[in-house]
């Protein structure tokens, strides 16, 4: 009693002294540790006393959108049955759908906002307790239920290696029995059970002042509470910037909307291959996304050899390693444009060679140019274009389903395995009820205003099941196209929606060249793993009227995951100079094609962006929409560009061969940039009224003196390309992607 008094007395004479400042008692009671408990524990009181009145929340943001466009939840809203007002410095946040949070923005209120994928549902408790301080030492309490304690134990374990980059270890506490037991303060509570969450894959983080509990309904489920909880860890270890790290109390329930979130990786020996350290880095960061299968691609020859890039020894530690991060591996058969299908029945044994190495075959998937073989008649003409093939009397094609159906025997394929079929070549208004059942049509398209829905409702009317396949748009370009990707996701998101699919994949071609270095994919993956997770979390890549990325929008946009998620850059450079450099090379491609900056058709190009074939191709370029002034304008902001890269500050595995990449791309821009204005500049009308503005009239006609100059810079860009290209990928399309550039070099060397 007599503490009670003395505790009182002293909080009494803090709030008269302080009264002006605008604190709150409770804001008042953190620095000092024995008022702070007083104040919680009545606080707590209050809180039981009227919890009665409150109904658990579907979803809640307390602060802004994610971006100004972005993170709009159409979720639905906290709701309080009570005619009683509480205090303010108890009220829970409310977000009434289409409206900004009626509590002002602070730093730390936009720390749960940049959280990827983007939770179901978050609400804050700062109001209700103080912040969970991190030790060095992380101990976590199992609560014992029909999973077992060693499993929950690895799943921690997968996660100690990051756990321990942040400066923090997991230890093993205590095991209590099914009916919990009190925690002692600083401790993790962990339970397993599915009979908690409506999906196996939910999960939930109950985050207060002395401990974390974390439940999950799966391994899977408990995996991504994990990911969840190290992101949180280092978005609030980046916030306190002391040696201290304080977790805002916060209560997060959650689960995927859709099962199947895939990325397709282009494996093809002749394309940008990354090593398999590289290749597991990658994993580790999409596993964190909650990327939940990886479909690899490669394309096959009659050739007996072994024919993928790995090993089969490290195709084996790489399904382990994927399946430690509960992340399924896709075998993507197809095979090369020069095979038909009288060379099928000697391949038969190549497929089956390689779909052992896959321990666990959950899928396989059939890339574009195997399916037409599989299913054309033999008088089908493959060299048919798509809309040429809509029109083809498809009966015959149906003779040859027959192929399908025997596929799980011809492959050896256990009968819980699941066929991809890619679709594209299947476009028609015939009924398809002679695809076997347990086939999953893939719908590929990867330009921005490609319509899934279109072209999949006959597959949809005719009772199939279809998965999307969008693209990252950042290949056969130098920096990618972020908008064309954002865009392309958004609709095959819709279209699974609207049919009810399993999910989507992305995917990541090498492209014809493989010039673009695999940092630009990154928005595409992350897009796509957060629409696949919560598809009303939307997001802005932040660009506004003029193309330009504001002020406002860059506190909040995309660039922000890549530099904290991806790239951790403590200095936020590294994203907003992928996603500028991107812009830049889609703005020359649209108003090469005469359309306007936002305007998206058919972008990307299937030739390669502007900038792109400037380099590869320069004398088949059109320059008629083009001008000497937009190839200033954009030089200009490749330089700024290209200085803001040696400000960044990363910790990343790969960093410093990132910045390199990234380095090397904005000086191809700029040579490429050099190359158009000069072709303008000499092939200029000086009639502006009559004829073409402006005509290409090749390299051959360009100064002698520039001709020399950009064959110098060329030889610069192929050596540090080289470099570059072996420090983390293997070398094996080294060579035919070193051919365009070594072509480009020799056109430029002038005549002797």
């Amino acid at each position: 009693m007599l503490l009670f008094v003395k505790n009182y007395y002293k909080l009494v004479q803090i709030l008269l002294y302080e009264r002006l400042k605008g604190k709150t008692p409770y804001d008042l009671s953190r620095g000092k540790q024995s008022l702070h408990c007083f104040l919680q524990r009545f606080l707590s009181n209050f809180i039981s006393n009227e919890s009665e009145t409150m109904h658990s929340p579907t979803t809640t943001f307390t602060e802004g959108n994610f971006c100004q466009k972005s993170i709009s939840s159409n979720m639905s809203q906290l709701s309080i049955e009570s005619n009683k007002s509480l205090d303010p410095v108890y009220d829970v946040p409310l977000r009434e759908s289409g409206k900004e949070s009626p509590i002002k923005t602070t730093e730390k209120g936009r720390l749960y906002s940049l959280l990827w994928p983007q939770p179901k549902t978050i609400v804050e408790l700062k109001n209700f307790s103080t912040p969970f301080i991190a030790g060095k030492e992380l101990f976590i309490s199992i609560i014992q239920g029909s999973e077992s304690i060693h499993r929950i134990l690895d799943v921690w374990e997968i996660s100690r290696t990051h756990l321990l980059e942040l400066g923090y270890d997991v230890k093993i506490g205590e095991v209590h029995p099914s009916s919990g037991k009190l925690l002692n303060d600083n401790r993790i509570e962990c339970i397993v059970n599915k009979k908690l969450f409506n999906t196996s894959e939910g999960y939930q983080l109950h985050i207060s002042q002395n401990t974390i509990k974390v439940g999950a309904g799966s391994l899977a489920g408990l995996h991504y509470a994990v990911c969840t909880f190290v992101q949180i860890l280092r978005l609030s270890k980046n916030h306190n910037k002391s040696e201290a790290c304080e977790i805002e109390p916060v209560f997060i329930k959650d689960e995927p909307r859709f099962m199947h979130r895939g990325i397709l990786l282009d494996i093809s020996p002749r394309g940008r291959i990354p090593t398999l350290e590289y290749l597991l880095h990658m994993i580790d960061l999409w596993s964190s996304f909650k990327i939940s299968y990886l479909h690899l691609y490669s394309r096959l020859t009659p050739n007996c050899d072994w024919q993928l890039c790995y090993s089969k020894s490290e195709m084996v530690t790489l399904d382990r390693y994927c399946r430690d991060r509960h992340l399924d591996l896709v075998p993507t058969l197809d095979v090369d444009s020069n095979v038909g299908q009288h060379h099928l029945s000697q391949m038969w044994p190549i497929f089956q060679e390689l779909l052992a190495v896959f321990p666990s075959l959950t899928y396989v998937h059939v890339g574009p140019r195997l399916a037409n073989l599989l299913v054309q008649a033999e008088n089908f003409d493959l060299n048919l274009s798509i809309n040429e093939t809509i029109e083809t009397d498809m009966s015959e094609v149906f003779k040859s389903y027959s192929c399908l159906q025997e596929l799980w025997h011809i492959l050896n394929l256990n009968p819980n395995t699941t066929l991809l079929l890619c679709s594209n070549g299947l476009h028609s208004k015939a009924e398809f009820h002679n695809i076997p059942s347990n086939i999953i049509l893939v719908e590929y398209g990867f330009q921005a205003d490609y319509d899934f829905s279109e072209w999949t409702e006959a597959f949809r009317i005719a009772g199939g099941n279809v998965l999307p396949s969008s693209g990252t748009a950042s290949y056969n370009s130098l920096a990618g196209c972020p908008a064309s990707t954002y865009a392309n996701t958004k609709n095959a998101i819709k279209t699974s929606l609207e049919q009810d699919s399993v999910g989507i994949v992305v995917a990541h071609w090498s492209g014809s060249h493989h010039l673009t270095p695999h940092p630009f994919a990154w928005i595409g993956y992350l897009i796509a793993a957060g629409l696949a997770w919560n598809p009303v979390s939307e997001i802005d890549i932040g660009i506004d009227d003029n193309y330009e990325i504001s002020e406002i929008s860059r506190q909040k946009c995309i660039t922000k995951l890549l530099d904290i998620h991806v790239f951790q850059d403590s200095e936020y450079k590294i994203g907003n100079a992928i996603l500028e450099l991107g812009r830049l090379d889609t703005l020359v491609l649209t108003l090469s094609k005469n359309q306007g900056t936002k305007d998206l058709q058919q972008i990307p190009d299937n030739r390669g962006s502007t900038l792109y074939r400037l380099l590869t191709d320069p004398d088949n370029v059109n320059l008629e929409y083009l001008s000497a002034d937009l190839f200033a304008k954009v030089t200009k902001q490749v330089k700024r560009i290209s200085h803001s890269l040696y400000e960044g500050n990363l910790s990343s595995k790969f960093a410093s061969m990132e910045i390199q990449e990234l380095q090397l791309t904005a000086d191809l821009m700029l040579t490429a940039c050099k190359i158009g204005r000069t072709l303008i500049g000499v092939g200029v009308n000086p009639n502006s009224n009559m004829g073409l503005a402006v005509i290409n009239l090749g390299i051959c006609n360009l100064p002698p003196t520039f001709r020399t100059d950009v064959a110098n810079k060329m030889l610069a860009h192929i050596e540090q390309y080289k470099g570059s290209w072996l420090q983390r990928h293997l070398p094996q399309g080294l060579q035919s992607s070193l051919l365009v550039l070594t072509s480009a070099l020799h056109r430029f060397v002038p005549e002797t």
